[in-house]
């Protein structure tokens, strides 16, 4: 149980990490190897900086909010025991992992509203 717990607050601090790479120091390079490396992402120079932004910003959210459920499930299990302390340690992880995923998605529909094939705003 307390490796569940362990796992959520680093899995939330790694995505605070990640949310604050992709919004403020993606790669400004040519190559662009880190960020949302999507096929869409990575057309043009501003597809790239409009994708890193904004799953930056979901990232930082998403990991913000797992961060804050992390403690609670921490708080949840030394105060009322395993028993109680399972349900949001169990449910945290999924809205890590689910949030992120749909920062995703709805990143690449952003991108294919606002751009083109070629990276070319609409």
């Amino acid at each position: 149980m307390e490796i569940l717990i362990i796992i959520s607050i680093i899995l939330s601090f790694a995505i605070l990490l990640a949310g604050y790479y992709m919004k403020y120091q993606a790669p400004k390079d040519e190559q662009m190897k880190m960020g949302l490396r999507t096929e869409r992402a990575r057309a043009s120079r501003e597809a790239w900086k409009y994708a890193n932004r904004t799953c930056g910003r979901y990232c930082l959210i998403f990991g913000g909010i797992g961060f804050a459920m992390s403690i609670i499930s921490l708080l949840v299990y030394a105060i009322a025991g395993e028993g109680w302390g399972r349900i949001p340690a169990v449910i945290t992880p999924a809205v890590i992992c689910i949030g992120t995923s749909s920062a995703i998605n709805v990143v690449n529909k952003g991108l294919s509203s606002k751009f083109d094939e070629n990276g070319r705003p609409k």
